[in-house]
């Protein structure tokens, strides 16, 4: 889906984004729907955006988009490399002068966003690929 914010003037399609019932209901965000139904963007500010590094996305992901997604007063934005072992999984924080990093405990972050703690673990497949899996407590 694609997202815009014109007051942080960010236009983009993150790799996922999650707003809640209650973020729905405000002015802080408005769905758009296609000529033929189904919405297919979203304007404001979602309560999550979730963003996957590659050797192609590094700077506009770890810099651009950071700073656009601050300034349009996200959350949270969760920040993903996996390309090394082990993946690195970040869950980035608003505050008043930027993202902070929310600090693992034993491995596990803390999302205020969805009152959960989450861990990216990554084990070896059956044809030894790597397969991830976003655990929840």
């Amino acid at each position: 889906m694609l997202l815009s914010n014109f007051a942080a003037d960010i236009s983009g399609n993150p790799d996922g984004l999650f707003l809640t019932y209650t973020t729905r209901q405000t002015d802080r965000v408005r769905l758009i729907e296609g000529r033929d139904g189904g919405f297919v963007e979203l304007q404001g500010s979602p309560d999550m955006v979730l963003e996957i590094l590659s050797k192609s996305s590094e700077t506009k992901d770890e810099v651009l988009l950071k700073q656009g997604y601050w300034e349009a007063g996200i959350p949270e934005y969760w920040l993903v490399d996996a390309r090394n072992e082990p993946p690195r999984f970040d869950l980035h924080r608003h505050t008043s002068r930027g993202y902070v990093v929310t600090r693992k405990q034993q491995g596990w972050v803390k999302s205020a966003v969805f009152g959960q703690s989450f861990r990216l673990v990554v084990q070896v497949g059956p044809r030894n690929d790597p397969e991830y899996t976003l655990e929840v407590r």
